[in-house]
């Protein structure tokens, strides 16, 4: 036998990175602006006993998150990994910033595995009042992740695997970037009864703003000719 060596099979990874001051500054802006019922000390939320629905709508008013840091990002994902999924349209499509929100946690909050409608998916922590470390020292067994933050995909043989983020102050600032597809997990805080501060988005394709032909050699005078040509109700023999 001559030196076996590892070969790792491709697949579809995480970006993780920390923002710079001037961008989290910014993100902090538009939390207050778009929790106009919420009462603030610094960074803070003290009282959001007003607010109907925890989860709120956030715009980025003057396309700053956007430029500087979504942009890049999706280069960089591109440029790493390539496309996290198989192009199913006649042509390709610019990306668009397709939703953004955020979340004020209280203790015992959590999100259910689930996964988003887009191509990516981003996750900022702005606020993480507690240790995640300590926090599974809480009825120690029984809340082995609480607090943290878990993706859930299969490998290669199809059996299930996690990546765990385990947070903390040290979190704040941070941000991942995956394929939207990815199924992930929020688990409930119990230590503290401070909210935890996050925001989340997609980017999707934009449906309006194709940008080439995916096949060149295509005859686009024929796909043009036949768009159409199937229309609601109408069978097809």
């Amino acid at each position: 036998m001559k030196n076996p060596k590892a070969v790792d099979l491709p697949n579809f990874g995480v970006l993780e990175c920390d923002l710079e001051q001037s961008e989290i500054d910014y993100l902090w802006e538009k939390v207050k602006k778009y929790t106009p019922e919420a009462t603030w000390e610094g960074n803070t939320c003290v009282d959001a006993g007003k607010m109907e629905d925890k989860q709120f709508a956030i715009n980025d008013d003057e396309n700053i998150f956007t430029e500087k840091v979504l942009i890049p990002m999706t280069e960089n994902y591109f440029s790493a990994y390539g496309t996290p999924f198989k192009h199913k349209s006649s042509h390709f499509h610019q990306m668009t910033f397709s939703r953004f929100w955020g979340r004020l946690s209280k203790d015992g909050d959590y999100q259910s595995i689930h996964d988003h409608q887009g191509v990516f998916t981003f996750v900022v922590w702005l606020r993480i009042p507690f240790e995640g470390k300590v926090e599974r020292k809480i009825q120690p067994g029984f809340r082995p992740e609480a607090g943290d933050f878990v993706l859930v995909y299969p490998d290669t043989c199809g059996a299930l695997q996690k990546r765990t983020w385990v947070l903390g102050p040290g979190a704040e600032g941070k941000m991942l970037f995956f394929p939207s597809d990815l199924n992930h997990i929020v688990y409930p805080h119990y230590s503290t009864e401070e909210y935890r501060i996050s925001l989340a988005g997609d980017i999707c394709l934009n449906s309006i703003m194709p940008s080439g032909l995916i096949n060149p050699s295509a005859d686009f005078a024929s796909m043009a000719m036949h768009q159409g040509i199937y229309k609601t109700g109408q069978s097809v023999s």
